[in-house]
């Protein structure tokens, strides 16, 4: 599997099939994370490994119960000794970042042999330590349980690289041409693209001007940040993407299907993640939105007529211009929400979330309330 790939479908799994889990595979997890830099090559970790089930079921003491049913359950360990007698007090905590660089490379090595597994903080750290008769110079730092998982989980948020991320100084250039020394761009001019898929792709802060995407189908897409301009997206369908931050102005989605791939549809999760997007002057109607995440958003002039919009969280959104004539609401999260200036004729609104919610300055809770005294 491909490093990329490996990284973004990586999940914390915590349910695993009854396969067993052979030592080749485990040996070749382990491997990998030996394979990680540690402070001065110390390689200040060690790795207690427990398939055994009568072992197994010790767990149950100490952690939660469901790591005891993995097949394979790794005691991730520390021995700073070395470190310290080298660097003093300030080298106590090298061993701690050389274990957390092992732990990735373990957990993205099970992705590539098809297998699954989670970091688990949460246990009695001197119940461990006895239990396993762990030697007192080795410190458990997590528990990582490994094992074919039991099914699909679906991608969860992250928040975007301006969030948690900032240059200080100037910032380099996007990309540079090697033999050139000029910035590299990809560009894509006068193409139709009706009916194209897009799957696996990385295309954030990409911007999209005056195109054709009809039909299209998203899935497993990065778009974060980016730009899209005077686009039609009609009946195109997006599953399992992140399109947080990203910027829709003056352009057509009638009819697309945002969200709703079955798998997030069994599970009651969301799959869109569009936090802080922002919508302007774009048609929408008679469009999908099922289990989208639209946290912190900003939907300006968009027209929402007869369309569908299931499990959707709007918290802290600001609408407005919206007209929503006949579109259909049902557990959608509004809470926080300031609407203004918005069209609601004929919709309809069942199971969602108002609390905080204005529309035109008036809090509806306390409107609700009034009514309810009145009557």
């Amino acid at each position: 599997m491909e490093l990329q790939k490996a990284i973004e479908t990586r999940r914390s799994v915590r349910a695993f099939t009854e396969r067993k889990v052979t030592k080749n595979e485990i040996e070749a997890i382990l491997r990998a994370g030996t394979m990680a830099p540690s402070a001065c090559n110390m390689q200040s970790w060690h790795f207690y490994v427990i398939c055994d089930d009568s072992q197994r079921e010790k767990l149950k003491e100490v952690c939660a119960e469901w790591v005891s049913q993995a097949p394979c359950v790794i005691l991730i360990c520390t021995d700073e000794n070395g470190i310290v007698s080298r660097f003093g007090d300030r080298g106590r905590k090298f061993p701690m970042q050389d274990t957390a660089l092992a732990m990735e490379n373990m957990l993205l090595k099970a992705v590539d042999l098809g297998l699954g597994g989670c970091i688990i903080g949460a246990y009695k750290q001197e119940a461990v330590t006895e239990l396993f008769n762990i030697p007192k110079e080795h410190t458990v730092v997590a528990l990582m349980p490994i094992g074919e998982p039991a099914s699909e989980t679906a991608p969860t948020g992250r928040k975007r690289i301006k969030e948690v991320a900032e240059y200080i100084g100037s910032e380099p250039a996007e990309s540079f041409r090697k033999t050139e020394g000029k910035k590299e761009v990809f560009k894509l001019k006068k193409a139709s693209l009706r009916n194209a898929e897009f799957e696996d792709l990385d295309l954030a802060d990409s911007k999209f001007n005056n195109s054709n995407l009809t039909g299209s189908v998203f899935k497993n897409v990065t778009l974060g940040d980016t730009s899209f301009s005077d686009m039609f997206f009609g009946n195109a369908k997006f599953s399992n993407m992140n399109l947080g931050g990203s910027s829709f102005q003056t352009g057509s989605m009638d009819g697309a299907k945002i969200g709703g791939c079955e798998e997030c549809e069994r599970k009651g999760i969301a799959c869109i993640q569009m936090r802080k997007a922002n919508f302007d002057n774009v048609d929408m109607k008679e469009s999908q939105l099922n289990h989208v995440n639209l946290e912190g958003s900003t939907l300006t002039d968009i027209r929402f007529c007869n369309a569908l919009i299931y499990d959707v969280d709007f918290d802290g959104t600001k609408f407005s211009g919206v007209n929503m004539v006949g579109a259909e609401l049902k557990c959608v999260n509004l809470f926080g929400s300031d609407i203004e200036n918005t069209n609601l004729t004929n919709a309809v609104i069942k199971n969602c979330d108002i609390s905080g919610l204005t529309i035109d300055g008036v809090n509806v809770e306390e409107a609700i309330k009034a009514y309810r005294r009145q009557n």
